[in-house]
């Protein structure tokens, strides 16, 4: 899910953009290049989410994570989420072990989509790096501000090979 692009751009987002950021979550934290979401708690373990922006990427119909126990280093895969047209790479935001996978989402993956901020949390993560890795997640305000630029293009659909591109099976484009 990452993206390149326009960094130095300033664009003024539309209402449906605008109405998208709203429901943005104030109580998290903002992992921007990885479309997921980071609650530190009290106890410092971590709960990570995927935003409600990755349900643009289609139906979700399964949710393979990685073992708890697993160590994942930022950036790397927590799992895979699947559509019917597409694998989703769900990155870590952060180094962690994976403590705990969501029972909820290992049986219905749509709840990410209905409730991406509260029941449809992924994950529940030790934190290994987190001193170093904390200032690469942003907070609600600093995430909308990055995103705006970024939002159309992040909702595009995914591409189709099937209707998109006009390959010539003797030539291999």
């Amino acid at each position: 899910m990452r993206e390149g692009g326009s960094v130095g751009k300033t664009q003024m987002p539309d209402a449906s953009a605008q109405a998208l950021l709203a429901r943005l979550d104030r109580s998290v934290l903002y992992a921007p290049e990885q479309d997921m979401w980071v609650r530190l708690e009290d106890d410092g373990m971590a709960t990570i989410g995927a935003t409600h922006l990755v349900a643009h990427h289609g139906q979700f119909m399964l949710f393979s994570p990685r073992p708890v126990g697993m160590k994942v280093a930022r950036d790397r895969s927590l799992g895979v989420m699947e559509t019917a047209k597409t694998a989703v790479a769900v990155h870590a935001p952060l180094s962690c072990e994976i403590v705990e996978v969501n029972p909820a989402v290992l049986a219905d993956v749509s709840v990410i989509e209905r409730e991406p901020y509260a029941g449809g949390w992924m994950f529940r993560v030790r934190p290994t790096a987190l001193a170093e890795e904390r200032a690469g997640l942003l907070d609600v305000d600093a995430y909308a501000q990055w995103l705006a630029p970024r939002l159309a293009e992040k909702l595009a659909p995914p591409i189709d090979l099937s209707r998109d591109l006009d390959i010539d099976p003797l030539r291999g484009w």
